[in-house]
């Protein structure tokens, strides 16, 4: 029961905001003038309101006879529901059993062609898409005699009614066959849900019974519904104007609710994709856990190489710099040698080099039975005594090139430290 009363007052606070908000809005559209035609108008008088999908939509401007005695009734919408269609159907409701009636209608579907004024009267709704109420007080006038003289009344009015009338009756079982389909469906449909409407009865003992434990609670919701309803009758006008801007506003959120239903669709994939995957993605999380155990050390290790290479790091910005500006400084000679390795190499330069220095040596060398001999001659100082062949030591020139050590590269006394490291 404290599910209920909650649900109520959720509704209740949903309508009275809708209220609020719809009450700020400006005043309401122009009207657009259409017609209705009737066999009987069934008390409907000027001034009585036009409803659309229950919501208040119009008024009623005047009720006239036809030629064809029928009744004619003039009425005024929004001019948003406008135009009515050839499928367009009203019909005759009452507020409640013992309340006016009121005229509500249907514009129709917009595939269908839409009314057209004709005959200098208004669009108008034929009399075969319209109904009429049966109200209590026909069925009280069938009452009003005695059993005895009940029978015959009925059976003379009958006669009396149909009499010279069978073009009317046939119209009206005409008419009337859309609605017996319409029952005709309704029952088979009630006849395949049996079972349903079996369990919801039972299901409404249940909830009877249960009701009836918590009478107190029961009527404190009752008096709760009451309250809500008396609130909603007190703004009856802003609700009907919420209800009729309803439709406008389903209209703007049509496209927005469009481009959501894209995305879901389009998004439907991916996810499906995500759902596929999600178990790799677990075992790939689990397996985690024991690389990151094993990595552990080893990034240990790394932040101490890293803390030595530091300081070899910074003691290389010079050589680095230097490094930098050479680049700069070469880049326009390397571009130029970029671009002439590449076309000597396609022109076979290197081949034809190698080819001309063999040509010249053969060309310029001693031969015996055995190998080619490249004579030489190199001009030294003390003039040119120690460039000559010679078989024994000559005083004053020497083999060597000078007494300097052998070049030995040296690391960088900054990296030592890292190598080391590394070597460990």
């Amino acid at each position: 029961m404290r599910r209920v009363l909650a649900v109520a007052a959720a509704l209740a606070a949903i309508v009275g905001l809708g209220a609020l908000v719809v009450g700020t809005s400006s005043g309401p559209p122009a009207a657009g003038r259409f017609d209705v035609i009737f066999d009987n108008a069934r008390g409907l008088v000027a001034g009585q309101v036009v409803k659309i999908a229950g919501a208040r939509a119009g008024t009623i401007e005047r009720v006239v006879l036809t030629p064809g005695f029928r009744a004619r009734i003039e009425a005024s919408v929004q001019a948003r529901f406008m135009p009515f269609h050839q499928d367009a159907t009203c019909t005759i409701r009452p507020e409640a059993l013992v309340a006016e009636n009121y005229l509500e209608c249907d514009p129709g579907t917009a595939a269908s062609p839409p009314l057209r004024p004709a005959g200098g009267y208004p669009p108008t709704v034929p009399v075969t898409h319209t109904t009429e109420p049966v109200s209590l007080l026909d069925l009280f006038n069938i009452f009003n005699l005695p059993t005895r003289e009940r029978l015959s009344v009925l059976l003379d009015e009958l006669g009396i009614a149909t009499a010279a009338r069978g073009q009317d009756i046939n119209q009206v079982l005409l008419r009337a066959n859309p609605t017996l389909s319409l029952a005709r469906q309704a029952i088979a449909i009630l006849r395949r849900q049996r079972s349903q409407l079996a369990t919801l009865i039972g299901a409404t003992n249940t909830i009877t019974a249960d009701a009836a434990a918590h009478t107190a609670a029961v009527r404190g919701f009752l008096d709760r519904a009451a309250a809500l309803a008396a609130g909603l009758a007190a703004h009856r006008t802003p609700l009907a104007q919420s209800e009729a801007r309803l439709p406008g506003l389903l209209s703007a959120a049509d496209p927005a609710l469009g481009q959501l239903d894209g995305v879901l669709v389009d998004g439907t994939p991916v996810l499906a994709q995500l759902h596929a995957a999600a178990p790799e993605l677990r075992r790939a999380s689990a397996a985690l856990v024991p690389f990151a155990a094993a990595a552990t050390p080893a990034l240990s290790k790394l932040a101490r190489a890293l803390r030595r290479a530091v300081p070899a790091i910074r003691a290389s910005v010079p050589l680095l710099d230097s490094v930098l500006g050479y680049a700069r400084r070469s880049r326009p000679s390397t571009e130029l040698a970029a671009a002439l390795y590449p076309n000597l190499q396609r022109h076979g330069f290197v081949e034809s080099f190698l080819s001309v220095m063999y040509y010249v040596g053969a060309s310029l060398a001693r031969f015996d039975s055995t190998s080619h001999i490249l004579p030489l001659l190199l001009v030294a100082p003390n003039n040119g005594a120690c460039g000559r062949y010679a078989t024994s030591p000559v005083p004053g020139c020497s083999a060597h090139y000078g007494a300097a050590p052998a070049y030995r590269p040296q690391r960088p006394p900054a990296l030592a430290p890292l190598l080391e490291y590394l070597v460990k």
